[in-house]
Protein backbone atom coordinates (compact mmCIF):
# COMPACT_ATOMS: atom_id res chain seq x y z
CA UNK A 1 0.00 0.00 0.00
CA UNK A 2 1.33 3.49 -1.25
CA UNK A 3 1.66 5.28 2.81
CA UNK A 4 0.80 8.62 1.40
CA UNK A 5 -2.67 10.66 2.41
CA UNK A 6 -4.40 12.43 0.58
CA UNK A 7 -3.32 16.32 0.02
CA UNK A 8 -5.21 18.71 2.91
CA UNK A 9 -7.80 20.61 1.69
CA UNK A 10 -8.59 23.82 3.26
CA UNK A 11 -9.62 23.64 6.77
CA UNK A 12 -9.45 20.06 6.59
CA UNK A 13 -9.13 17.41 9.47
CA UNK A 14 -6.58 14.88 10.32
CA UNK A 15 -9.49 12.67 10.27
CA UNK A 16 -10.96 13.51 7.38
CA UNK A 17 -7.49 12.79 5.40
CA UNK A 18 -7.46 9.55 7.29
CA UNK A 19 -10.91 8.97 6.16
CA UNK A 20 -10.43 9.51 2.47
CA UNK A 21 -7.01 7.27 2.35
CA UNK A 22 -9.00 4.71 4.10
CA UNK A 23 -12.13 4.53 1.55
CA UNK A 24 -9.61 4.66 -1.33
CA UNK A 25 -6.39 2.67 -0.38
CA UNK A 26 -8.93 -0.94 -0.61
CA UNK A 27 -7.74 -2.66 2.81
CA UNK A 28 -9.88 -3.68 5.64
CA UNK A 29 -10.35 -1.56 8.86
CA UNK A 30 -8.69 -3.86 10.84
CA UNK A 31 -6.25 -4.06 8.15
CA UNK A 32 -5.82 -0.32 7.62
CA UNK A 33 -5.85 0.11 11.40
CA UNK A 34 -3.08 -2.12 12.26
CA UNK A 35 -0.63 -0.87 9.01
CA UNK A 36 -0.71 2.74 10.21
CA UNK A 37 -2.11 2.88 14.07
CA UNK A 38 -0.15 -0.82 14.77
CA UNK A 39 -3.45 -2.12 16.48
CA UNK A 40 -6.28 -3.54 14.54
CA UNK A 41 -9.14 -1.90 17.36
CA UNK A 42 -7.44 1.19 17.04
CA UNK A 43 -9.96 4.28 17.44
CA UNK A 44 -9.41 7.74 15.24
CA UNK A 45 -10.54 10.93 17.35
CA UNK A 46 -12.53 13.24 14.75
CA UNK A 47 -10.52 16.62 16.23
CA UNK A 48 -7.54 14.86 18.73
CA UNK A 49 -5.20 13.00 17.30
CA UNK A 50 -3.37 10.60 19.47
CA UNK A 51 0.21 8.84 18.81
CA UNK A 52 0.81 11.76 16.19
CA UNK A 53 4.69 10.61 16.09
CA UNK A 54 4.15 7.08 15.56
CA UNK A 55 1.24 7.67 12.69
CA UNK A 56 2.85 10.71 10.82
CA UNK A 57 5.85 8.26 10.40
CA UNK A 58 4.01 5.45 8.83
CA UNK A 59 2.48 8.09 6.58
CA UNK A 60 5.64 10.40 5.83
CA UNK A 61 4.68 12.83 7.32
CA UNK A 62 5.27 16.24 9.25
CA UNK A 63 3.94 16.02 13.03
CA UNK A 64 4.08 20.11 13.65
CA UNK A 65 1.96 20.68 11.09
CA UNK A 66 -0.23 17.60 11.36
CA UNK A 67 -0.88 18.60 15.46
CA UNK A 68 -0.99 22.46 14.55
CA UNK A 69 -2.99 22.94 11.27
CA UNK A 70 -5.23 19.70 11.44
CA UNK A 71 -6.52 19.27 14.79
CA UNK A 72 -7.81 21.35 17.73
CA UNK A 73 -4.94 20.11 19.90
CA UNK A 74 -3.52 23.44 19.98
CA UNK A 75 -6.98 24.62 21.23
CA UNK A 76 -6.84 22.77 24.19
CA UNK A 77 -3.19 23.27 24.76
CA UNK A 78 -4.34 27.24 25.37
CA UNK A 79 -7.37 26.83 27.52
CA UNK A 80 -5.94 23.81 29.73
CA UNK A 81 -2.17 25.17 30.64
CA UNK A 82 -2.64 22.57 33.71
CA UNK A 83 -2.46 19.90 31.27
CA UNK A 84 -0.50 21.21 28.30
CA UNK A 85 2.69 18.61 28.38
CA UNK A 86 0.20 16.26 28.09
CA UNK A 87 -1.80 17.90 25.20
CA UNK A 88 1.72 18.59 23.51
CA UNK A 89 3.10 15.29 23.57
CA UNK A 90 3.20 13.49 20.40
CA UNK A 91 3.28 10.07 21.40
CA UNK A 92 0.09 10.35 24.10
CA UNK A 93 -1.93 7.35 24.09
CA UNK A 94 -5.87 7.70 23.58
CA UNK A 95 -7.01 7.41 26.84
CA UNK A 96 -4.60 9.85 28.17
CA UNK A 97 -5.18 12.69 25.11
CA UNK A 98 -8.90 12.91 26.18
CA UNK A 99 -8.74 12.64 30.08
CA UNK A 100 -6.37 15.54 29.64
CA UNK A 101 -8.86 17.16 27.56
CA UNK A 102 -11.66 17.72 29.83
CA UNK A 103 -14.02 16.57 27.26
CA UNK A 104 -16.18 14.55 30.06
CA UNK A 105 -16.62 18.17 31.44
CA UNK A 106 -18.51 19.39 28.94
CA UNK A 107 -22.32 18.37 29.69
CA UNK A 108 -22.41 16.59 26.52
CA UNK A 109 -24.62 13.24 26.96
CA UNK A 110 -24.80 12.14 22.43
CA UNK A 111 -22.59 9.87 21.60
CA UNK A 112 -19.36 11.13 19.10
CA UNK A 113 -20.04 12.74 16.14
CA UNK A 114 -18.80 14.87 13.26
CA UNK A 115 -20.57 18.17 12.35
CA UNK A 116 -20.16 19.25 8.60
CA UNK A 117 -22.07 22.12 6.48
CA UNK A 118 -24.40 21.19 3.53
CA UNK A 119 -23.50 24.04 1.90
CA UNK A 120 -20.14 23.53 2.55
CA UNK A 121 -20.63 19.93 1.47
CA UNK A 122 -21.98 20.68 -2.38
CA UNK A 123 -19.32 23.32 -3.27
CA UNK A 124 -16.41 20.89 -2.37
CA UNK A 125 -17.80 18.38 -3.95
CA UNK A 126 -18.54 20.23 -7.13
CA UNK A 127 -14.36 21.89 -6.96
CA UNK A 128 -12.91 18.62 -5.48
CA UNK A 129 -15.11 15.75 -5.94
CA UNK A 130 -14.98 14.72 -2.53
CA UNK A 131 -16.86 16.30 0.87
CA UNK A 132 -14.65 16.51 3.49
CA UNK A 133 -14.46 17.70 7.46
CA UNK A 134 -13.45 20.93 8.81
CA UNK A 135 -11.54 22.22 11.49
CA UNK A 136 -13.66 24.92 12.90
CA UNK A 137 -16.62 23.06 12.54
CA UNK A 138 -15.77 20.11 15.16
CA UNK A 139 -14.97 23.05 17.88
CA UNK A 140 -17.45 22.23 20.73
CA UNK A 141 -19.89 24.90 20.69
CA UNK A 142 -19.76 25.91 17.33
CA UNK A 143 -22.52 25.05 15.70
CA UNK A 144 -23.22 27.47 12.83
CA UNK A 145 -21.35 27.72 9.50
CA UNK A 146 -20.15 31.70 9.18
CA UNK A 147 -19.41 31.28 5.64
CA UNK A 148 -23.07 30.27 4.93
CA UNK A 149 -25.01 31.24 7.52
CA UNK A 150 -26.65 27.48 8.14
CA UNK A 151 -27.19 25.78 11.09
CA UNK A 152 -24.42 22.62 10.93
CA UNK A 153 -25.76 18.93 10.81
CA UNK A 154 -24.60 16.32 13.27
CA UNK A 155 -23.84 12.55 11.47
CA UNK A 156 -23.01 10.14 14.22
CA UNK A 157 -19.76 8.04 13.57
CA UNK A 158 -19.38 4.44 13.24
CA UNK A 159 -18.33 2.89 16.57
CA UNK A 160 -14.73 1.41 17.83
CA UNK A 161 -12.53 3.32 14.34
CA UNK A 162 -14.50 6.14 13.55
CA UNK A 163 -12.57 6.42 9.75
CA UNK A 164 -15.64 4.65 8.08
CA UNK A 165 -16.87 7.83 5.94
CA UNK A 166 -20.83 8.32 6.91
CA UNK A 167 -22.55 9.50 4.02
CA UNK A 168 -23.72 12.53 3.90
CA UNK A 169 -27.65 12.89 3.56
CA UNK A 170 -29.23 15.57 1.62
CA UNK A 171 -30.63 18.02 4.17
CA UNK A 172 -31.97 21.12 3.26
CA UNK A 173 -30.07 23.19 5.24
CA UNK A 174 -31.26 25.77 7.68
CA UNK A 175 -30.86 29.39 8.37
CA UNK A 176 -28.95 30.21 11.63
CA UNK A 177 -29.20 33.24 13.89
CA UNK A 178 -26.70 36.35 12.86
CA UNK A 179 -25.33 35.50 16.68
CA UNK A 180 -24.02 31.62 16.04
CA UNK A 181 -22.99 32.62 12.33
CA UNK A 182 -20.97 35.82 14.36
CA UNK A 183 -19.75 33.65 17.09
CA UNK A 184 -18.66 30.44 14.69
CA UNK A 185 -16.04 33.37 12.65
CA UNK A 186 -14.55 34.46 15.89
CA UNK A 187 -13.95 30.98 16.96
CA UNK A 188 -12.05 30.26 13.84
CA UNK A 189 -10.65 34.02 14.19
CA UNK A 190 -9.16 32.87 17.58
CA UNK A 191 -8.17 29.11 16.69
CA UNK A 192 -6.16 30.96 13.68
CA UNK A 193 -4.27 33.52 16.48
CA UNK A 194 -3.75 30.05 18.74
CA UNK A 195 -1.65 28.75 15.86
CA UNK A 196 0.34 31.36 15.18
CA UNK A 197 1.15 32.39 18.89
CA UNK A 198 -0.75 35.67 18.49
CA UNK A 199 -2.99 34.58 21.47
CA UNK A 200 -1.93 34.90 25.25
CA UNK A 201 -4.13 33.25 28.34
CA UNK A 202 -4.84 36.07 30.44
CA UNK A 203 -6.93 36.40 33.54
CA UNK A 204 -5.62 39.47 34.43
CA UNK A 205 -7.01 40.76 31.20
CA UNK A 206 -10.12 39.46 31.21
CA UNK A 207 -10.81 40.44 34.74
CA UNK A 208 -9.98 43.96 33.77
CA UNK A 209 -12.32 43.87 30.50
CA UNK A 210 -15.15 42.23 33.18
CA UNK A 211 -14.43 45.64 35.08
CA UNK A 212 -14.28 47.57 32.13
CA UNK A 213 -18.25 45.98 31.46
CA UNK A 214 -19.28 46.86 35.03
CA UNK A 215 -19.51 43.33 35.92
CA UNK A 216 -16.78 43.46 38.96
CA UNK A 217 -17.83 46.14 41.73
CA UNK A 218 -15.74 48.38 43.66
CA UNK A 219 -14.51 45.69 45.96
CA UNK A 220 -13.91 43.32 43.29
CA UNK A 221 -16.90 41.16 43.67
CA UNK A 222 -18.11 39.89 40.34
CA UNK A 223 -21.37 40.83 39.67
CA UNK A 224 -23.19 36.99 39.15
CA UNK A 225 -26.78 37.66 38.23
CA UNK A 226 -26.18 40.04 35.19
CA UNK A 227 -22.96 38.05 34.01
CA UNK A 228 -24.96 34.66 34.36
CA UNK A 229 -28.40 36.48 32.34
CA UNK A 230 -26.26 37.77 29.59
CA UNK A 231 -24.13 34.83 28.77
CA UNK A 232 -27.33 32.81 29.50
CA UNK A 233 -29.34 34.35 26.42
CA UNK A 234 -26.42 34.36 24.35
CA UNK A 235 -26.24 31.13 24.57
CA UNK A 236 -29.60 30.94 23.48
CA UNK A 237 -28.40 32.34 20.36
CA UNK A 238 -25.35 30.58 19.61
CA UNK A 239 -26.74 27.08 20.06
CA UNK A 240 -29.92 24.87 18.72
CA UNK A 241 -32.47 24.22 20.77
CA UNK A 242 -31.46 21.11 21.75
CA UNK A 243 -27.94 21.46 22.67
CA UNK A 244 -26.60 19.77 25.64
CA UNK A 245 -23.85 22.56 25.87
CA UNK A 246 -26.56 25.23 27.31
CA UNK A 247 -26.69 26.16 31.22
CA UNK A 248 -29.65 25.13 32.56
CA UNK A 249 -31.02 28.70 33.61
CA UNK A 250 -29.98 32.43 34.08
CA UNK A 251 -29.35 31.18 37.62
CA UNK A 252 -27.44 28.30 36.50
CA UNK A 253 -24.23 30.09 38.50
CA UNK A 254 -22.59 27.14 39.11
CA UNK A 255 -22.32 26.57 35.59
CA UNK A 256 -19.73 29.75 34.53
CA UNK A 257 -18.60 29.68 38.51
CA UNK A 258 -14.98 28.17 37.53
CA UNK A 259 -14.43 30.53 34.43
CA UNK A 260 -15.37 33.66 36.12
CA UNK A 261 -13.25 33.14 39.17
CA UNK A 262 -10.29 32.93 37.35
CA UNK A 263 -9.64 29.04 37.35
CA UNK A 264 -7.99 28.94 33.97
CA UNK A 265 -8.28 24.93 33.39
CA UNK A 266 -11.73 25.04 32.07
CA UNK A 267 -13.57 23.41 28.91
CA UNK A 268 -12.81 25.99 25.80
CA UNK A 269 -16.56 26.32 24.77
CA UNK A 270 -17.24 28.36 28.30
CA UNK A 271 -14.24 30.54 28.08
CA UNK A 272 -14.77 31.23 24.18
CA UNK A 273 -18.12 32.68 24.89
CA UNK A 274 -17.34 34.34 27.75
CA UNK A 275 -14.68 36.21 25.70
CA UNK A 276 -16.79 36.49 23.01
CA UNK A 277 -19.08 38.38 25.30
CA UNK A 278 -16.87 40.91 26.96
CA UNK A 279 -14.99 41.60 23.47
CA UNK A 280 -17.82 41.91 20.69
CA UNK A 281 -21.13 41.93 22.66
CA UNK A 282 -20.69 43.84 25.81
CA UNK A 283 -20.41 47.36 25.76
CA UNK A 284 -18.84 50.30 28.12
CA UNK A 285 -22.43 51.52 28.72
CA UNK A 286 -23.39 48.91 31.19
CA UNK A 287 -20.50 50.48 33.15
CA UNK A 288 -21.77 53.97 32.80
CA UNK A 289 -24.89 52.30 34.30
CA UNK A 290 -23.82 50.58 37.46
CA UNK A 291 -22.03 54.21 37.60
CA UNK A 292 -24.63 55.64 37.51
CA UNK A 293 -26.48 53.02 40.32
CA UNK A 294 -23.70 53.34 42.92
CA UNK A 295 -23.55 57.01 42.73
CA UNK A 296 -27.35 57.45 43.15
CA UNK A 297 -26.67 54.85 46.32
CA UNK A 298 -23.80 57.49 47.28
CA UNK A 299 -26.15 60.26 47.03
CA UNK A 300 -28.97 58.58 49.11
CA UNK A 301 -26.19 57.26 52.21
CA UNK A 302 -25.37 61.43 52.02
CA UNK A 303 -28.80 62.59 52.67
CA UNK A 304 -29.22 60.24 54.96
CA UNK A 305 -26.54 61.05 57.17
CA UNK A 306 -27.20 64.63 56.15
CA UNK A 307 -30.72 64.35 57.84
CA UNK A 308 -29.95 62.23 60.89
CA UNK A 309 -26.81 64.71 62.43
CA UNK A 310 -29.40 67.57 61.62
CA UNK A 311 -31.55 65.59 64.45
CA UNK A 312 -34.58 64.13 62.14
CA UNK A 313 -36.14 60.81 63.69
CA UNK A 314 -35.59 57.27 61.57
CA UNK A 315 -39.23 57.05 61.07
CA UNK A 316 -38.96 60.91 58.96
CA UNK A 317 -35.88 59.81 57.16
CA UNK A 318 -37.30 56.43 56.55
CA UNK A 319 -40.42 58.75 54.36
CA UNK A 320 -38.26 61.76 53.09
CA UNK A 321 -35.79 58.90 51.39
CA UNK A 322 -38.30 55.76 50.31
CA UNK A 323 -35.99 53.62 52.49
CA UNK A 324 -36.90 51.16 55.40
CA UNK A 325 -35.99 52.21 59.15
CA UNK A 326 -33.49 49.05 58.62
CA UNK A 327 -31.62 50.95 56.11
CA UNK A 328 -31.66 53.86 57.79
CA UNK A 329 -30.30 52.14 61.07
CA UNK A 330 -27.73 50.26 59.07
CA UNK A 331 -26.25 53.72 58.06
CA UNK A 332 -26.31 55.40 61.62
CA UNK A 333 -24.06 52.52 62.31
CA UNK A 334 -21.95 52.45 59.46
CA UNK A 335 -21.24 56.08 60.39
CA UNK A 336 -21.27 56.25 64.15
CA UNK A 337 -24.60 58.39 64.38
CA UNK A 338 -26.42 58.20 67.51
CA UNK A 339 -29.98 58.03 66.87
CA UNK A 340 -32.72 59.04 69.24
CA UNK A 341 -34.74 55.67 70.08
CA UNK A 342 -37.16 55.28 72.47
CA UNK A 343 -36.95 52.59 74.56
CA UNK A 344 -33.13 53.05 73.72
CA UNK A 345 -31.73 49.17 74.20
CA UNK A 346 -28.48 49.62 72.31
CA UNK A 347 -26.32 51.58 73.25
CA UNK A 348 -22.94 52.21 73.20
CA UNK A 349 -21.51 50.20 76.06
CA UNK A 350 -23.58 47.50 74.36
CA UNK A 351 -22.67 48.23 71.21
CA UNK A 352 -18.88 47.90 72.28
CA UNK A 353 -19.43 45.20 74.59
CA UNK A 354 -21.12 43.14 71.36
CA UNK A 355 -17.87 44.28 69.41
CA UNK A 356 -15.58 42.48 71.77
CA UNK A 357 -17.48 39.64 72.37
CA UNK A 358 -17.74 39.02 68.14
CA UNK A 359 -13.48 39.96 68.08
CA UNK A 360 -13.27 36.97 70.46
CA UNK A 361 -15.25 34.08 68.34
CA UNK A 362 -18.81 34.06 70.49
CA UNK A 363 -21.43 33.04 68.33
CA UNK A 364 -24.12 35.72 67.15
CA UNK A 365 -26.97 33.41 69.15
CA UNK A 366 -25.11 33.34 72.60
CA UNK A 367 -24.06 37.47 72.10
CA UNK A 368 -28.07 38.18 71.59
CA UNK A 369 -29.15 35.92 74.87
CA UNK A 370 -26.49 37.85 76.88
CA UNK A 371 -27.48 41.48 75.71
CA UNK A 372 -31.41 40.06 75.46
CA UNK A 373 -31.92 41.52 71.98
CA UNK A 374 -32.23 39.96 68.59
CA UNK A 375 -30.10 37.96 66.25
CA UNK A 376 -30.16 40.89 63.60
CA UNK A 377 -29.18 43.28 66.11
CA UNK A 378 -26.24 41.72 66.69
CA UNK A 379 -25.54 40.69 63.30
CA UNK A 380 -26.08 44.48 62.40
CA UNK A 381 -23.30 46.11 64.68
CA UNK A 382 -21.25 43.11 63.18
CA UNK A 383 -21.43 43.94 59.60
CA UNK A 384 -21.13 48.09 60.49
CA UNK A 385 -17.93 47.09 62.32
CA UNK A 386 -14.87 47.87 60.06
CA UNK A 387 -12.75 44.86 59.53
CA UNK A 388 -14.69 42.28 62.00
CA UNK A 389 -16.78 40.46 59.59
CA UNK A 390 -13.31 39.70 57.90
CA UNK A 391 -11.63 38.97 61.49
CA UNK A 392 -14.31 36.67 62.32
CA UNK A 393 -14.28 34.59 58.80
CA UNK A 394 -10.14 34.34 59.73
CA UNK A 395 -10.61 32.86 63.08
CA UNK A 396 -13.21 30.61 61.79
CA UNK A 397 -11.07 29.39 59.24
CA UNK A 398 -8.05 28.82 61.64
CA UNK A 399 -10.07 26.96 64.43
CA UNK A 400 -11.94 24.46 61.59
CA UNK A 401 -8.37 24.01 60.76
CA UNK A 402 -6.91 22.83 63.82
CA UNK A 403 -10.14 20.53 64.64
CA UNK A 404 -9.66 18.90 61.95
CA UNK A 405 -5.83 18.56 61.99
CA UNK A 406 -6.34 17.28 65.23
CA UNK A 407 -9.25 14.74 64.46
CA UNK A 408 -6.96 13.48 61.74
CA UNK A 409 -4.08 13.16 63.71
CA UNK A 410 -5.66 11.44 66.59
CA UNK A 411 -7.51 9.15 64.06
CA UNK A 412 -4.19 8.11 62.65
CA UNK A 413 -2.48 7.20 66.19
CA UNK A 414 -5.02 5.37 67.33
CA UNK A 415 -5.38 3.14 63.95
CA UNK A 416 -1.45 3.41 62.73
CA UNK A 417 -2.89 0.11 59.81
CA UNK A 418 -5.46 2.79 58.69
CA UNK A 419 -5.10 3.23 54.36
CA UNK A 420 -6.20 6.73 52.56
CA UNK A 421 -9.28 5.25 51.82
CA UNK A 422 -10.11 4.67 55.76
CA UNK A 423 -9.08 8.57 56.73
CA UNK A 424 -11.65 9.27 53.47
CA UNK A 425 -14.29 7.40 54.95
CA UNK A 426 -14.33 7.78 58.18
CA UNK A 427 -13.12 11.52 58.81
CA UNK A 428 -14.80 13.21 55.71
CA UNK A 429 -15.49 16.17 56.85
CA UNK A 430 -12.36 17.10 57.89
CA UNK A 431 -10.27 15.40 54.58
CA UNK A 432 -12.42 16.99 52.35
CA UNK A 433 -11.83 20.54 54.10
CA UNK A 434 -8.16 20.01 54.65
CA UNK A 435 -8.11 18.64 50.96
CA UNK A 436 -9.61 22.19 49.72
CA UNK A 437 -7.69 24.66 51.88
CA UNK A 438 -4.66 22.67 53.20
CA UNK A 439 -3.89 20.10 50.93
CA UNK A 440 -0.06 20.23 51.40
CA UNK A 441 -0.26 19.67 55.11
CA UNK A 442 -2.72 16.64 54.19
CA UNK A 443 -0.59 14.77 52.06
CA UNK A 444 2.67 15.17 54.43
CA UNK A 445 0.25 13.33 56.91
CA UNK A 446 -1.17 10.61 55.60
CA UNK A 447 0.08 7.16 55.44
CA UNK A 448 1.76 6.65 52.13
CA UNK A 449 -0.14 4.73 49.32
CA UNK A 450 -0.02 1.02 49.38
CA UNK A 451 1.38 -0.30 46.29
CA UNK A 452 -0.74 -2.71 44.48
CA UNK A 453 -1.11 -6.33 44.99
CA UNK A 454 0.03 -8.51 42.05
CA UNK A 455 -2.25 -11.19 41.45
CA UNK A 456 -0.87 -14.59 39.53
CA UNK A 457 -2.50 -15.64 36.39
CA UNK A 458 -3.92 -18.96 36.45
CA UNK A 459 -1.91 -21.80 34.86
CA UNK A 460 -4.73 -23.78 33.98
CA UNK A 461 -2.12 -26.78 32.22
CA UNK A 462 -0.78 -27.48 36.03
CA UNK A 463 -4.42 -27.38 37.69
CA UNK A 464 -5.77 -29.47 34.56
CA UNK A 465 -3.23 -32.40 36.20
CA UNK A 466 -4.65 -31.29 39.93
CA UNK A 467 -8.19 -31.45 38.78
CA UNK A 468 -8.54 -34.97 36.79
CA UNK A 469 -6.45 -36.79 40.00
CA UNK A 470 -9.33 -35.17 42.15
CA UNK A 471 -12.23 -36.00 39.88
CA UNK A 472 -10.73 -40.02 40.05
CA UNK A 473 -10.76 -40.09 43.78
CA UNK A 474 -13.93 -38.34 44.10
CA UNK A 475 -15.95 -41.09 41.42
CA UNK A 476 -13.90 -43.91 42.87
CA UNK A 477 -15.00 -43.27 46.18
CA UNK A 478 -18.61 -42.10 45.36
CA UNK A 479 -20.95 -44.95 46.15
CA UNK A 480 -23.80 -43.70 43.14
CA UNK A 481 -23.71 -41.92 39.96
CA UNK A 482 -22.64 -38.06 39.99
CA UNK A 483 -23.70 -35.56 37.36
CA UNK A 484 -21.44 -33.13 36.10
CA UNK A 485 -22.77 -30.44 38.32
CA UNK A 486 -22.79 -32.29 41.02
CA UNK A 487 -19.23 -33.60 40.50
CA UNK A 488 -17.71 -29.55 39.55
CA UNK A 489 -19.90 -28.54 43.07
CA UNK A 490 -17.83 -31.78 45.04
CA UNK A 491 -14.37 -30.25 43.54
CA UNK A 492 -16.00 -26.36 45.46
CA UNK A 493 -18.42 -25.07 42.96
CA UNK A 494 -15.86 -22.60 40.97
CA UNK A 495 -17.85 -24.12 38.00
CA UNK A 496 -14.26 -25.31 36.14
CA UNK A 497 -16.30 -28.65 35.07
CA UNK A 498 -19.00 -25.99 33.10
CA UNK A 499 -17.66 -22.65 31.87
CA UNK A 500 -14.19 -23.29 32.45
CA UNK A 501 -14.43 -27.10 30.42
CA UNK A 502 -12.63 -25.58 27.42
CA UNK A 503 -9.47 -25.28 29.59
CA UNK A 504 -9.39 -28.35 31.23
CA UNK A 505 -9.27 -31.37 28.55
CA UNK A 506 -7.31 -34.40 30.55
CA UNK A 507 -9.95 -34.02 33.20
CA UNK A 508 -12.87 -34.03 30.86
CA UNK A 509 -10.78 -36.98 29.44
CA UNK A 510 -10.68 -38.07 32.64
CA UNK A 511 -14.26 -37.88 32.94
CA UNK A 512 -15.01 -39.79 29.83
CA UNK A 513 -13.33 -43.03 30.76
CA UNK A 514 -15.30 -42.94 33.55
CA UNK A 515 -18.60 -42.33 32.32
CA UNK A 516 -20.29 -45.61 33.73
CA UNK A 517 -19.94 -43.36 36.98
CA UNK A 518 -21.85 -40.38 36.04
CA UNK A 519 -25.27 -39.77 34.88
Amino acid sequence: MEMRLPQPLPDESFHSRICRHFNICGFTTEQYLQDIFGDSRASVHPYLNANLGLVCKALNQSVHDIWTNQTLAPLFFHFLPKYRQVIGDINVPPNSLIRASQISAFRERERLHIKYCPKCAEEEVSKYGVSYWHCLHQITGVDACPRHGVWLNHVELPERSHIDMPSIASIQPLDCSPMAAKFANYCGCYLHQIRKNERILSNKKRIERLRKKGFITSVGQVRRKQICKALFVLSEQILPSDSALKPKSEQDFSYWSAALSGTMNQPPFKQLILDFYLEQIADDEKFSHVSKVDNTNSFVEDRCCDLLRKGCSMAEVSRQLGKSRCYVKGIALKHQIPVNLRPKVITEALKQDVINMARKGFHRQVIARKHQVSTGSIELIISTTEGLVEWRKLCKHQSMSRRYKAQITRYLLTQPQATIQNVKTDCEAAFFWLYNHQKYWLDSCLPAPQEVQHVDRVDWEQRDKELSKKVTQILSNSDRKLSRTELDRALGGHGWLTSKKKKLPRTLLTISLCSDKLK
